[in-house]
């Protein structure tokens, strides 16, 4: 019985950049989350996650969705690897029911006047490591 030895490969594959844009709309169709996850590799190797988010409203199922909340959230590193499969791979099951459940939620309290930026980031951030 003969084995042959794996082959390996000659090239080392490592993305190091991509840009991805996901988005979510709630069931109702009245809300739409777009949530951008972009990584950048410095040229010293250092690497850097960032969500582009924006939370769309409209008045109508047949409207122009209008932006509330807009930020520019940075991924912490422990959720690095999460946020790879998730720009590989999409938006998992756990993750579109947080974008539709507390991501809209602490969205709306922002639009009302009853929520920081820094609490939707936070809750927003949350999402990667659901996947």
């Amino acid at each position: 019985m003969s084995t042959t030895a794996p082959v390996q490969s000659i090239v080392d594959h490592k993305i190091v950049s991509i840009s991805v844009d996901l988005g979510v709309t709630t069931p109702d169709g009245m809300r739409h989350i777009d949530f951008g996850l972009e990584k950048d590799t410095a040229d010293d190797d250092s690497v850097t996650w960032t969500i582009t988010f924006a939370f769309q409203t409209r008045a109508t199922t047949s409207g122009a969705f209008t932006d509330e909340v807009t930020l520019k959230i940075v991924v912490k590193t422990r959720d690095f690897e999460h946020a790879q499969a998730t720009a590989t791979e999409g938006l998992s099951d756990p993750q579109v029911a947080h974008l539709n459940g507390p991501v809209t939620a602490i969205c709306h309290e922002r639009t009302v006047g009853n929520a920081t930026d820094a609490q939707v980031s936070q809750v927003a951030a949350r999402t990667i490591a659901k996947h």
